[in-house]
């Protein structure tokens, strides 16, 4: 068996077209989702970038990635973002480690590293490939994909005649600060003003005066003003300098990591229309990968599997990136594409809950070999081909962000976000219940009005976590 896989570091899936978005371009992503199972309620366990790698290749799968709020909320160890307990810490994932790797064939193990320094996992993470190639970003490059780009092809033949293995993508295309191609985002500017709405269409209906002759009368007083305007020397008009281009708008390219004011409807407008040009230039360059996948054959004898680790927040919620670990919609529903080989059980999308977790078991069935016991995840394969449902009627999160954690449920009807410890200083923070699959964007917090249900719900979540 053969494994492409891409991961889209901070890509949130309400911003591809294959999760409801129609007017962000992503023509590539929605073809690929044309031809593959969407798996489309995937929420993150944990969403932050380490906890997530973790979770995908099985080093320790299913484990808590941060620790487990108690009950009563009080004595929660701190532990620095990034960093996962330490009984993990040596080892390796499943499918990397140098000894048994269960009873199927072990795959050859492919790493391309596209993304900046910054964004680098911890060391484990490259410890156990059997090959890692450097595909990061160059200061001389146009795009932070182009080295990826140009060593993609070469890669892929010197797997042509491997008969099975694993090749894992990684970039923080999606992560600022953003490389923004000036045309593409000019291209929603023009958008915005296309579709901008009148203040108020029915006003010049309405505001119309009864008094046609009134109307012909200032009409008439028009013409007069306009015939008495003499006209210009041509002379003079030789000697004017012409006028200034008019300066083009900058994309907001770095937003800071920290609090935003939602009400700045403004700047809202700047930064989602920024990330909605680097979203498009990302499925472009993705279209160029797949195409080299295509033209290998590699759509007839591969998976393919694209997700992401976290939703970067853009401001939904009053915060931009990881700043609070407040698990919004945003932040925690993750795109699930897998294209399984020959385009097989193209179009069908998956209602039920899913994981990370679920990853780690997948590539496991998808090679035949045994995932790692300690793991709480399922292989998709049956869901995928429609042979069962899936087997989560709920799902759990949890974060901790420096002095902040958060601890958050969702069924079919609701969603329950609890904070376990606030950061001094912060303001407070009561526990917010949603109606689902109603208020997607979680605006509406009902809980003052279902106070019952908020705490049947907590003391499940609570429960859960506690096993």
């Amino acid at each position: 068996m053969k494994v492409i896989f891409f991961a889209l570091n901070g890509c949130p899936a309400s911003w591809l077209g294959a999760y409801g978005n129609d007017w962000v371009g992503t023509p590539h992503l929605d073809r690929l989702a044309s031809e593959a199972v969407t798996f489309d309620r995937h929420i993150s366990d944990c969403p932050e970038p380490t906890a997530a790698r973790r979770a995908w290749l099985g080093a320790g799968c299913g484990s808590n990635p941060s620790p487990t709020p108690p009950l009563n909320g009080e004595g929660l160890k701190t532990s620095e973002i990034g960093v996962a307990p330490a009984t993990f810490g040596s080892v390796p994932p499943s499918f990397l480690g140098k000894g048994v790797r269960g009873l199927g064939s072990a795959p050859r193990t492919i790493l391309i590293r596209a993304n900046h320094p910054d964004t680098d996992a911890p060391d484990w993470f490259y410890a156990g490939w059997d090959e890692v190639f450097d595909a990061r970003p160059q200061a001389t490059d146009d795009s932070p994909l182009e080295a990826l780009l140009r060593t993609f092809p070469a890669i892929l033949d010197r797997l042509a005649d491997v008969p099975d293995f694993l090749l894992w993508v990684e970039t923080d295309r999606l992560i600022p600060p953003w490389d923004v191609q000036q045309d593409v985002f000019e291209a929603y500017l023009e958008d915005a003003g296309e579709l901008e709405p009148e203040e108020n269409p029915d006003r010049e209906i309405e505001d119309e005066p009864d008094d046609t002759d009134e109307f012909d009368g200032e009409a008439e007083a028009a013409e007069r003003e306009a015939e008495d305007i003499e006209e210009p020397d041509v002379k003079v008009e030789a000697d004017l300098q012409p006028l200034p281009e008019e300066e083009p708008v900058t994309p907001f390219a770095d937003p800071p990591t920290g609090p935003f004011d939602r009400g700045d409807l403004d700047a809202w407008d700047w930064l989602h229309r920024t990330f909605a040009a680097v979203v498009t230039k990302l499925d472009a360059e993705l279209g160029g990968l797949f195409e080299h996948l295509r033209e290998r054959g590699l759509d007839q004898s591969a998976a393919w599997v694209v997700t992401s680790d976290y939703g970067h927040p853009l401001g939904e919620h009053g915060q931009i990136g990881l700043h609070r670990p407040w698990l919004h919609e945003e932040f925690v529903h993750l795109p699930l594409i897998m294209r399984l080989p020959q385009g097989k059980q193209a179009g069908r999308r998956v209602l039920g809950f899913t994981q990370p977790p679920d990853v780690c078991h997948t590539l496991h069935a998808l090679f035949g070999t045994t995932p790692p016991i300690n793991s709480n995840g399922f292989s998709l394969l049956p869901l995928a081909h429609g042979e069962a449902e899936s087997s989560r009627t709920f799902v759990c999160t949890k974060l901790e962000l420096g002095d902040a954690a958060e601890i958050a449920i969702r069924t079919e009807d609701s969603a329950l976000l609890v904070p376990v410890r606030v950061p001094e200083g912060d303001a407070p923070r009561e526990p917010l219940l949603y109606e689902k699959p109603d208020d997607r964007w979680e605006v509406n917090d009902i809980r003052a009005r279902n106070i019952d249900r908020a705490d049947e719900l907590e003391a499940k979540l609570r429960a859960e976590l506690q096993k």
